[in-house]
């Protein structure tokens, strides 16, 4: 029913922000941080019907990744780089489909 899906939507929100919310002091380039971008920015494209909020939350998880890859370990780089090409994927279907400049930046 629809507020079933309503309650799992929120739910969901909720604790997407939490654990957003708790991982914000991991390393930029933590796999694991990039792992919650990638998919909360899904989530807020996909259930929440909100591409702005989805490629906002792409393009900062993505940026603030680029501006700390050099420093990382290879390992690191290595775990980081698959999951940095899959929100770079995400933004430029994302851009495609809104019509807008889909000029995303390569590792």
């Amino acid at each position: 029913t629809g507020g079933s899906l309503d309650n799992a939507r929120n739910g969901a929100l909720e604790h997407y922000k939490l654990a957003e919310e708790v991982g914000k002091d991991l390393p930029a380039c933590n796999p694991i941080k990039l792992g919650l971008a990638l998919n909360f920015s899904v989530f807020y494209y996909e259930v929440m019907q909100d591409s702005k909020q989805a490629c906002s939350l792409a393009e900062t998880a993505l940026q603030e990744a680029m501006n700390k890859i050099d420093e990382v370990d290879e390992e690191t780089f290595r775990d980081a780089k698959s999951i940095i090409e899959l929100l770079k994927e995400n933004l430029t279907l994302w851009k495609e489909e809104e019509g807008g400049d889909n000029a995303i930046e390569d590792l």
